[in-house]
């Protein structure tokens, strides 16, 4: 799948001018209120048409505003669950998905409708008139619809928001599937970094209709105040992981991150093999000079010191253990452990510092940043100089 889209659109004193490419990945769509996410999803989908420009799925004109192709909502290769349903308000749930259903050639079919509706619970209300469902009933129908669609993109506008932490524990598996399986990839437009990052680590950064970032989280981190627009903030160190397994009696989950083992707060419900993104404060890592046993920390991460940075009333120790952590320590800590560049030391990190960076979306500022390949940045207003090595 690849999506191109280069448009514009002026309304009122709003103005958007995207220009996108996105391939067969997930992708989340992340922007404060106002920010133009919701006018991008619609474009794609057709419910909105711009002013001008070009967009197309796998070549597939959908909109050209030169050669005049605009390709009706119904025959997009789209599914969409936006915020405003168009759908028919006076037909019931069962008419409605049936349909849709039944206009879906066999060999496109990625679900029975059965399936759908018991897995979004929609059997007390076939029978509804849609125009009489809730807000939160209305997405789960629409979700519905779209899928039964078979679609080559899936768009969802603050989905897991409107249908609830019940149905979004439900979806969330489905949607990683078809990703995998069938290659559906999903745009999900969100105000919640956390839930974007259930779901994918791709990020297009959109504000005032206008795209600051379009690349991984990691990537993020080295553009200037795109950490503080994300609301990420006093952390320090973030780290890809991979769940292995979880140890219930332990009160634990191990995984490991660059081939390092770690240990971190038991999520039962993050299934073995999953990825996930974790954020470790640079003041929550202690030092050693050796291991020690008899301590009640789990995580002793072996490393080297590779830089010692200076900090007003802090020292910042730049270890590599086939990643990059920064740890933050007192200078007389410094001073008394004789610490010195190429030295072997053990960083203490407790299992319950470490925080999973989908449980997060506003946290206050910190002044490092670290993600793993040595760019990090000391104040607010950029990168201290001389400490971005390329």
């Amino acid at each position: 799948m690849l999506l191109e889209m280069n448009v514009k659109l002026h309304r009122g004193h709003f103005n958007l001018t995207t220009q996108l490419s996105i391939g067969d990945t997930s992708v989340g769509l992340f922007g404060k209120s106002g920010a133009g996410k919701s006018t991008v999803l619609g474009l794609i989908a057709g419910t909105i048409q711009p002013q001008s420009g070009h967009i197309a799925l796998d070549g597939k004109i959908l909109f050209d505003s030169r050669k005049g192709i605009v390709m009706p909502r119904e025959q997009r290769p789209v599914g969409a669950v936006l915020q405003l349903d168009c759908a028919d308000a006076a037909e019931t749930v069962r008419r409605n998905l049936t349909a849709v259903y039944n206009r879906t050639l066999k060999q496109r079919r990625i679900f029975k409708l059965n399936f759908l509706i018991g897995l979004l619970e929609l059997e007390p209300i076939l029978e509804h008139p849609i125009e009489l469902l809730s807000a939160g009933e209305r997405q789960r129908v629409a979700l519905a619809r779209s899928l039964l669609k078979s679609p080559r993109l899936l768009l969802l506008d603050e989905t897991f928001a409107a249908i609830g932490n019940g149905y979004r524990m439900q979806l969330l598996p489905i949607l990683k599937r078809l990703q995998n399986e069938v290659g559906l990839p999903v745009l999900y437009a969100s105000q919640s970094l956390g839930e974007i990052l259930e779901l994918t680590d791709q990020l297009i950064v959109l504000e005032q209709g206008k795209v600051l970032h379009n690349g991984s989280l990691l990537e993020a981190t080295r553009q200037q105040g795109i950490l503080r627009y994300l609301g990420i903030r006093q952390i320090d160190n973030i780290l890809p992981v991979t769940i292995g397994s979880h140890d219930y009696q332990a009160g634990y989950s191990l995984a490991h991150s660059f081939g390092l083992p770690i240990t971190l707060p038991l999520r039962p419900h993050v299934a073995a093999g999953t990825q996930a993104q974790v954020s470790i404060r640079a003041k929550d890592i202690a030092l050693s000079r050796s291991y020690i046993d008899g301590i009640s920390i789990q995580n002793q991460i072996k490393g080297r010191i590779c830089a010692l940075i200076a900090s007003g009333e802090s020292m910042i120790v730049q270890v590599d253990c086939g990643t990059t952590l920064l740890a933050e320590i007192t200078p007389g800590a410094c001073r008394n452990m004789n610490l010195q560049e190429g030295e072997v030391v053990y960083c203490l990190i407790k299992t319950h510092s470490i925080t999973y960076l989908t449980e997060l979306d506003a946290l206050p500022y910190q002044r490092v940043i670290s993600h793993g390949d040595g760019h990090y940045y000391l104040d607010t207003a950029g990168p201290a100089s001389g400490l971005l090595p390329e």
